[in-house]
């Protein structure tokens, strides 16, 4: 069998294979036939040899002799540059760099380096010889640097003597003179322009546009002519939605007739799709949409393969695609005019970026290396060494996968596993294979900030809990521990995310897409100054909307507390909604994100809707709400404490669910909470791990169900409730929460308890950590340092010392 008709055969058979594969196992990581289970559901079997790396390693550059590969590690942890020796396939070093996100490239000589800045305004040279890298110069891209910006691809062009930078936020490449580092131009582009490609000729060159689905085409010379810069652009070629990483092959097709000759195609990778468009150039650089590559991993899949990068081979007869979602990269033949897919190759967790050398090596950079961890130490100073490497954005660190050139029979081998990896498969388009309660009508999702399962529940004896790492037990919390003993108790449930900027997108949208995973570690290691991850950046947009763009588009009712708003500044409401879709269906007396606003307030808002819905019979079918308090403020002297804070979250929670109960459509509603995130705490299980809840009169009373669900499980239990499709892959693959569910409704109604401490108490000007805490912003989610956050609530609450790491942090916080 030839491998295009085996891909064939394979895409057509992915259904069955899965239908008829066991159960997923119960817990997450490492499993007995060595695979990694992940919180989300997806196993990791990657092929080849794993070389660890730091956070985030994004793209690489290849010695002109073929001798070293270098990574540009662009994550949470400092920015850093790995030196690997292809023939020995080791790292061979790690040398800092101020900042550095995508760019990375050689010179033609290959005694230079140069790395786009990032969030510094500049590239950092380095030299090179024998596989020592040094820094050299940095040139200045922007003569007035502005908080929002970020330097990205950069390109040489040709002849070596320009440097193409692009200018993400400024919508534009810069043109840097490469022996004086001086600006030369500044060419317009469509927004955040994301790769830069030259054509072989060198006389044009191409910028993917990754918050437009399309792709410039621009005149070389022109664009490196200060008074032609404006207009160097020749024209804009449409492809699909989030275009990302390209490829120029050059090479003929055999034309004949009315056909177009073409001199080369163009691959562009969009990751809001799962596709790779191919064009084909023409002799005078017009372009034409030729074909569409489906790289997915099941026919029909919806959007969430996320193609994000490509690499040829170097006898241009392979195309290797990184597709992140899908810890996959698609082999396809190109030798023809015609592309196929042939197959796939299993990855670590997220690939970012793909190399093929000469003979015949697949070089795979994965972004978070080979699984996820449990974090009973993240951050809990009663532990010795305080748990200081325990937080989630510097414990997934990424790895290099060396894979040997596969023959026909390992690549089928390989795609079948990859197949085999992924939980998701066409039936469960139509058929999710359970059955719920058809008399729920209506859904409350209601979002929570930050917390793991065995911070709030680990001393609930009926689940698997860690009573050791609780920092908000039933003192603080007793409605969330009531509600778990009364309705469902979910101690293997999972939240998506890692933290609040791709949280809140998993949440509403069932995917982070590339842009959001690729930015916010920047944000979170502190060098990007903006939090730009819940509306208003374009370029953030997922591929399918959010759950409301999905509600809507099926016609129903929709109300929204909280979701995707900006408070005004007297806190009485709502000054701007960033998605123009959701304001008119949006709360404007509601307050979001503001730790001095008590959730009751928040709780008093909803229900004085509520109330006046279910009086006129016009409840919403689907309800978004956000109750954040739970996130708490550190100690900073004057706020509220920790664990007021925590309970009048808990309390506000308590109160909506019984006025809920007891109203006249408790057997019609069920309610959803999740956390967004998981970041602030530790947990024995998985650093993932959240509590969550599904309270209905149709739940199940005193019943634990260790399931292991996601927040897309959560998701798609409420599109089949409501009757929405799913708006990926994720929530199409995932396990709906049926087992929450009884056949016949309880409807015997819930009583709140009664917060057992104040919620007006206040942090003293003596608290642990009070000064470190006034200095942190509270703002917004997640605009402080998480780790230390953790910290000083552990000091607070436990009565201990922070650790020496938390200490030095103090001392060197801006004051």
């Amino acid at each position: 069998m030839s491998k295009t008709v085996a891909a064939f055969v394979l895409l057509a058979a992915a259904a069955g294979l899965l239908i008829s594969r066991p159960a997923p196992p119960a817990r997450v990581g490492q499993q007995p036939d060595g695979a990694f289970v992940l919180h989300n559901g997806w196993r990791l079997t990657p092929a080849g040899k794993q070389i660890p790396l730091s956070t985030l390693p994004m793209s690489t550059a290849l010695s002109p002799d073929g001798k070293y590969l270098l990574v540009l590690n662009g994550g949470y942890l400092p920015p850093s540059i790995s030196v690997i020796d292809v023939a020995a396939e080791r790292e061979t070093a790690r040398v800092p760099v101020e900042d550095g996100w995508l760019g990375l490239t050689f010179n033609r000589k290959g005694d230079r380096v140069y790395v786009g800045g990032g969030s510094q305004p500049f590239v950092f040279e380095f030299s090179f010889a024998g596989g020592e890298l040094k820094p050299a110069r940095r040139f200045a891209v922007m003569p007035d640097p502005r908080p929002t910006d970020h330097v990205g691809d950069v390109a040489v062009s040709p002849d070596g003597r320009l440097l193409y930078v692009a200018s993400l936020f400024r919508n534009s490449i810069v043109v840097l003179n490469t022996y004086s580092g001086f600006r030369v131009s500044e060419i317009p582009t469509g927004r955040r322009p994301y790769r830069i490609l030259f054509a072989p000729d060198g006389k044009t060159f191409y910028v993917s546009h990754w918050a437009d689905a399309g792709v410039g085409e621009y005149d070389a010379a022109a664009a490196s002519i200060p008074e032609r810069a404006a207009n160097a652009r020749l024209g804009t070629i449409a492809v699909g939605m989030h275009p990302t990483d390209m490829v120029y092959l050059p090479g003929k097709n055999e034309a004949s007739g009315d056909e177009t000759a073409f001199v080369g195609r163009l691959f562009v990778a969009c990751a809001n799709t799962n596709s790779v468009m191919v064009l084909g150039i023409t002799d005078d650089n017009q372009a034409r949409l030729i074909e569409r590559l489906n790289v997915a991993l099941a026919p029909r899949a919806p959007a969430g393969s996320t193609p994000s990068a490509l690499a040829l081979s170097p006898d241009g007869k392979w195309l290797y695609v990184v597709c992140s979602d899908n810890n996959t990269v698609a082999v396809v033949d190109v030798s023809e005019y015609q592309a196929a897919v042939q197959g796939f190759i299993p990855t670590a967790w997220y690939p970012t970026a793909v190399r093929a050398m000469s003979d015949g090596r697949i070089f795979i950079l994965n972004g978070r290396g080979r699984g996820g961890f449990a974090n009973p130490a993240g951050p809990n100073p009663t532990v010795k060494g305080g748990g200081t490497s325990q937080y989630v954005g510097r414990m997934q660190t990424g790895s290099l996968s060396i894979v040997p050139p596969p023959g026909d029979e390992q690549l089928d081998a390989y795609s079948r596993q990859a197949v085999l990896n992924s939980p998701y498969n066409d039936d469960k388009l139509h058929d999710p294979g359970v059955k719920l309660p058809s008399e729920i009508k209506h859904a409350l999702y209601i979002v929570k900030e930050n917390r793991t399962y065995d911070q709030v529940l680990g001393d609930l004896k009926e689940g698997n809990g860690d009573p050791s790492l609780v920092l908000f037990g039933e003192q603080i919390t007793p409605n969330h521990h009531k509600l778990a003993r009364e309705f469902v108790l979910l101690d293997n449930f999972y939240v998506n995310a890692d933290v609040s900027a791709d949280g809140h997108n998993w949440t509403m949208a069932a995917i982070a897409n590339d842009y959001v995973e690729k930015m916010w570690p920047s944000r979170y290691g502190h060098r990007r100054k903006i939090y730009d991850f819940e509306g208003g950046e374009p370029a953030a947009f997922p591929p399918a909307g959010y759950l409301w763009t999905n509600a809507l588009s099926a016609g129903l009712t929709l109300r929204n507390y909280g979701m995707w708003v900006q408070n005004n500044k007297a806190l009485t409401g709502v000054e701007r909604v960033r998605d123009p879709a959701l304001a008119p269906y949006t709360d404007k007396n509601f307050v979001t994100f503001n730790l001095d606003y008590p959730d009751q307030k928040r709780a008093d808002e909803f229900l004085r809707e509520f109330n006046e819905f279910v009086k006129k019979g016009a409840l919403p079918q689907l309800i978004l709400l956000r109750l954040p308090n739970d996130h708490t403020a550190g100690t900073a002297a004057g706020k509220h404490t920790p664990l007021a804070l925590a309970a009048d979250n808990d309390y506000a929670l308590g109160r909506i669910v019984e006025a809920i109960s007891r109203s006249p459509v408790w057997n019609q509603i069920a309610i959803f909470v999740v956390e967004d995130d998981a970041q602030n705490g530790p947990d024995h299980v998985d650093s993932h791990r959240s509590p969550a809840f599904v309270l209905s009169a149709y739940s199940k009373r005193g019943f634990v169900d260790s399931t292991h669900y996601a927040t897309v499980s959560m998701l798609r239990t409420m599109e089949l409730l409501l009757g929405l499709r799913p708006m990926t892959q994720f929530d199409a693959a995932a396990t709906p929460m049926a087992n929450c569910f009884a056949a016949v409704p309880d409807a015997r109604p819930y009583t709140a308890e009664k917060p057992r401490i104040s919620l007006e108490d206040r942090n003293a000007a003596e608290a642990p950590a009070a000064a470190a805490s006034a200095r942190m912003d509270f703002s917004a989610e997640d605009r402080v340092d998480d780790d230390a956050l953790n910290r000083i609530l552990w000091s607070a609450i436990r009565g201990s010392n922070p650790p020496a790491a938390t200490r030095s942090y103090f001392a060197r916080a801006p004051r």
